[in-house]
C-alpha cells in the first residue's frame, strides 16, 4: 500500500494539469449525508418526485419545501474537512488545476478552492428558469 501512495504522490508532483473529481464521499466527514445509500435523503423521498427537472417545473414549492427542510440546516452547519483542505493545498502548490464535483454544498469554495465546477449546481444560489435571474 505504501508503494501505491508513494507512486500517487510522485505522479501528482510531476503532473501539469491535475483535476479532482469529487462526490458525496468527500463531504460525509463534514456531516453531510449522501443523497443515496443508508441515511440518504432518497431513502425518505423518491428522487424522481423531488430531483428531476420535470418535478421541479411541475411543482417547485413541493421540491423546495423538501430540500429546505431536509438539507438547508445541514449544509449551513457543515465545515470543510481535511480532504477539502488537502485539495486547497494542492491548488496552492500549482498541482491541482480544477475540481469537478457532484456536490451542492459549496465546501470546496469555503475551504478556499477557486476553480470549482459544480456539476449539479449548488445550494447557495439559484437561477430562475424563466428570466435567468440569479438569486442567492
Amino acid at each position: 500500500m505504501d508503494d501505491l501512495i508513494d507512486k500517487a504522490a510522485k505522479d501528482l508532483a510531476n503532473s501539469k494539469s491535475t483535476i479532482a473529481l469529487t462526490g458525496a464521499g468527500i463531504s460525509i466527514e463534514s456531516g453531510i449525508p449522501p443523497f443515496r445509500g443508508r441515511g440518504g435523503i432518497w431513502e425518505k423521498f423518491d428522487p424522481m418526485e423531488y430531483a428531476h427537472i420535470d418535478a421541479f417545473t411541475k411543482d417547485p414549492a413541493k421540491v423546495w419545501n423538501v430540500l429546505l427542510r431536509e438539507m438547508k440546516g445541514i449544509i449551513d452547519r457543515a465545515k470543510p474537512n481535511d480532504a477539502h483542505k488537502v485539495l486547497v493545498r494542492l491548488e496552492s502548490m500549482g498541482i491541482l488545476k480544477t475540481i469537478i464535483t457532484q456536490n451542492i454544498d459549496g465546501l470546496h469554495q469555503k475551504a478556499g478552492n477557486r476553480d470549482v465546477i459544480e456539476f449539479h449546481g449548488n445550494f447557495a444560489w439559484h437561477r430562475c428558469l424563466d428570466c435567468e435571474k440569479r438569486c442567492e
